[in-house]
């Protein structure tokens, strides 16, 4: 499958999860937009997988639906109008992407550059940015050594 097609169907999904998360919470798209600072037609475009929120607004939504921001990343999420769960393939893209960003934030927290991330780990920066980008899975291994040199907690 086409990284484009892959990436549709993800934010189709994402779309659908958005949804069932605002109806099971009782909430309307006006009211989210609102809280997002956005407008009520953009959140539309982001349940009708058009657009990909970002992580922040993703955060506040799940807040607002009294739901975990994995909710938006996990297989198993209940979908009463999808009826099955997300594939496998998707899944993978999107758990990649959320490690992603949380290591972009360990590494701002820490105050180190994706050069430096890059030296330490033994490869070039450029690496380090499709993992920050969720273009690259990260190996296990290098995920552990990124996590003591960063001072975070992999578990």
């Amino acid at each position: 499958m086409a990284e484009s097609q892959a990436q549709m169907i993800r934010m189709r999904i994402l779309g659908v999860l958005l949804r069932h998360a605002r109806q099971r919470a009782g909430r309307s798209q006006a009211e989210l937009a609102a809280s997002l600072h956005i407008s009520a037609s953009r959140y539309a475009q982001y349940e009708r997988g058009e657009r990909e929120p970002l992580l922040p607004e993703l955060q506040v939504v799940a807040e607002l639906c009294d739901v975990p921001l994995g909710y938006f990343f996990d297989d198993q999420a209940l979908v009463e109008d999808q009826g099955a769960a997300a594939p496998q393939m998707v899944v993978e893209r999107l758990q990649q992407k959320m490690i992603g960003a949380r290591l972009h934030q360990a590494r701002l927290c820490a105050g180190k550059s994706q050069k430096e991330t890059a030296e330490a780990l033994g490869v070039l920066p450029r690496r380090v940015s499709e993992y920050e980008s969720g273009a690259r899975a990260i190996p296990t291994s290098e995920l552990k050594a990124l996590a003591a040199y960063l001072h975070v907690d992999p578990g």
